[in-house]
């Protein structure tokens, strides 16, 4: 968990980031629980071929603080700044890793809509 602390005048004040919900993507192709496969591209060489969908995230919203909604911790306090573009935040079954791509670099499959359970923080 991420906190800061002001020392001034004789008290210790802790900062801590917000909690909050990332908005809707109204834009966005996939939704949660949607089977996407990545483009074949020679950028993209070291990526799994297919995803799960977590989250769509909306452009200009930072991707921190939207993986830090999506387990339930606070916002980081320094985060990174938004992509101009739709952004997913997505998984493999089995696989700890989470990966932002871009919705450009996806591509829709025909397999059915996985259902997402809860999701934690691994140790």
């Amino acid at each position: 968990m991420e906190s800061a602390f002001l020392i001034g005048n004789g008290q210790v004040t802790k900062i801590e980031g917000l909690r909050g919900e990332t908005p809707s993507c109204l834009e966005s192709k996939f939704k949660r629980g949607d089977v996407v496969r990545r483009r074949r591209l020679k950028c993209m060489v070291s990526f799994p071929d297919e995803f799960i969908v977590v989250v769509a995230i909306p452009p200009g919203f930072s991707p921190d603080w939207a993986l830090a909604d999506l387990i339930g911790d606070p916002r980081p306090l320094m985060a990174q700044v938004g992509s101009r573009f739709v952004t997913y935040i997505l998984v493999r079954e089995g696989d700890s890793k989470s990966y932002l791509i871009r919705e450009k670099w996806l591509l829709p499959t025909n397999k059915p809509t996985v259902e997402i359970g809860s999701i934690s923080k691994q140790q």
